[in-house]
């Protein structure tokens, strides 16, 4: 198994996709912050000697601003970066990376030399967690930087308690944890339809259904049955994850998300559960297709 994971992380690795998605998701997160930092430099009057009140934002989203461009609040700001545009990058990483071993004739040869299509599955979904973690820290060093530079222009650096450092490693798997089911339901449609187009297409078109009916979150405060069928759906159980993330190193994501209502979520358990069954059901399905069809050559 060891071997097989470092087959699939050497062809993952090499893959100029996969690095291409890294700068894109690494680019983004500079901007988004740089953006941010301009934001309240403007409202200190860094720029112009005097405060500039920014008539879109109010005090509280300056101040959430400001709290995510220093420590520890930027881990939680590159934690939710991951759990937003990680997320879609995260597809079309699963897509080229199952769905290219059809079209370019790779898996039948793949498997000609490790038969059991359990374990190559099982590999190359360890492998695509790997280069994502690798991602993620990639990302939170950079925004480590980011803090020590925004920090000193703001005159507020912030302070990293060892709390803090110990808390990276179960928000890193929380965040893994969250985009699991949109990566494997990528992969199972890459193996159904054959190709990278199948598995983008399927897994974007899943993110955005769930993220509609995520919207529909405040419907829970109904109760009854209602509340128990919108507390089924994946996004407002990733929210509550993607919100102990956030709270974890000093953010509150209800300030810049307004319609976004912490009491309507489901509880750590219960998102936990829900992601999980949703995760082993994408997995299932996507062993018993690579299972079940013929592999043929190169399209």
């Amino acid at each position: 198994m060891i071997n097989l994971i470092r087959a699939e992380w050497f062809k993952l690795s090499r893959r100029p996709m996969a690095w291409a998605l890294l700068v894109v998701f690494v680019g983004l997160l500079v901007l988004l912050r740089s953006i941010e930092f301009l934001a309240v430099a403007l409202q200190d009057g860094a720029f112009s000697g005097g405060e500039i009140r920014m008539a879109l934002l109010s005090e509280a989203q300056i101040e959430q601003f400001r709290r995510q461009l220093i420590f520890p609040g930027i881990f939680g700001a590159v934690f939710g970066h991951v759990n937003s545009v990680g997320g879609l990058c995260a597809i079309v990483l699963a897509a080229g990376a199952m769905g290219s071993e059809y079209s370019w004739g790779t898996l039948r040869t793949q498997l000609a030399r490790q038969p059991d299509r359990g374990r190559y599955l099982v590999a190359k979904l360890a492998a695509l967690l790997l280069v994502l973690a690798a991602g993620i820290v990639i990302a939170l060093a950079v925004g480590a930087l980011l803090a020590l530079i925004f920090g000193r222009l703001l005159g507020a650096r912030g302070a990293v308690a060892p709390a803090d450092l110990l808390e990276l490693g179960p928000g890193l798997l929380r965040a893994l944890y969250v985009i699991l089911p949109y990566l494997l339901l990528t992969v199972a449609c890459s193996i159904v339809g054959r190709s990278v187009l199948a598995g983008a297409a399927a897994g974007f078109l899943f993110l955005m259904l769930d993220v509609g009916l995520g919207a529909l979150s405040f419907l829970a405060q109904l109760g009854g049955p209602l509340s128990f069928l919108v507390s089924l759906v994946v996004q407002p159980n990733v929210n509550t994850l993607v919100v102990i993330n956030s709270q974890r190193f000093g953010l509150d994501p209800a300030v810049l998300t307004r319609t976004l209502d912490l009491s309507a979520l489901p509880s750590p358990l219960h998102a936990t559960l829900v992601i999980g069954a949703y995760s082993a059901l994408f997995f299932w399905y996507a062993y018993r297709a690579l299972a079940r069809r013929d592999i043929g050559g190169a399209a």
